[in-house]
């Protein structure tokens, strides 16, 4: 990773282009879903988590994201916002639950609600804290 060529992106850059729009849908009640694709040793990880104090697009993201819901909460007197978590990888055409182990999962299709992977384990969470285990 070569800091001075001009493709060069920092973390903070990252989330600018890609966090900001997902926290705002995410905060009017829409789904929200962050994928990262690529050749191994291409960055997604360091993207998607970050690495040596410089966190990445999640950790941004879900910090940015209950700071939100902890002030919408004040400001709406106590209005109460469940969130839900699921965290997989899909590698060499498999589904992998890495929240709840789960290997071999299923890519199906609703006819109403879309696609969803059939199995995926979903956390309801109150904090950072409680993804960043």
């Amino acid at each position: 990773m070569d800091k001075s060529k001009p493709q060069y992106a920092n973390q903070e850059q990252v989330y600018d282009k890609l966090g900001h729009d997902v926290l705002e849908n995410a905060i009017e009640g829409y789904n929200a879903c962050i994928f990262a694709y690529g050749q191994t040793g291409s960055g997604k990880s360091y993207s998607m988590m970050g690495g040596s104090g410089e966190p990445g697009l999640i950790p941004r993201l879900c910090t940015k994201l209950f700071d939100r819901v902890g002030d919408i909460a004040v400001e709406k007197n106590g209005i109460t916002i469940k969130t839900e978590v699921s965290y997989m990888e899909i590698y060499n055409e498999k589904v992998r639950d890495l929240l709840g182990g789960h290997s071999q999962l299923k890519v199906r299709e609703h006819k109403v609600l879309g696609p969803y992977v059939e199995g995926l384990s979903k956390l309801i969470v109150k904090s950072f804290n409680d993804i960043n285990v």
